[in-house]
């Protein structure tokens, strides 16, 4: 992730950071019957690529 967020690139595009309460926030919208406190165990448990953590919480939420 860029220090600065008005640097950024494809590399900050296509990857969730689990510090940044902004991108945790973020996918709060999308999934908003988790809580931030799971979307940073997917971060954690699918890796830092916003596609790969997307498919792994379509499945958390499918159950």
């Amino acid at each position: 992730m860029s220090d600065n967020k008005a640097y950024t690139g494809k590399q900050d595009r296509i990857r969730i950071s689990s510090k940044d309460p902004n991108e945790v926030e973020y996918v709060h919208r999308l999934f908003p019957s988790l809580t931030h406190e799971q979307i940073v165990e997917a971060i954690k448990r699918a890796g830092p690529l916003r596609q790969e953590v997307m498919k792994y919480l379509k499945e958390l939420t499918k159950q």
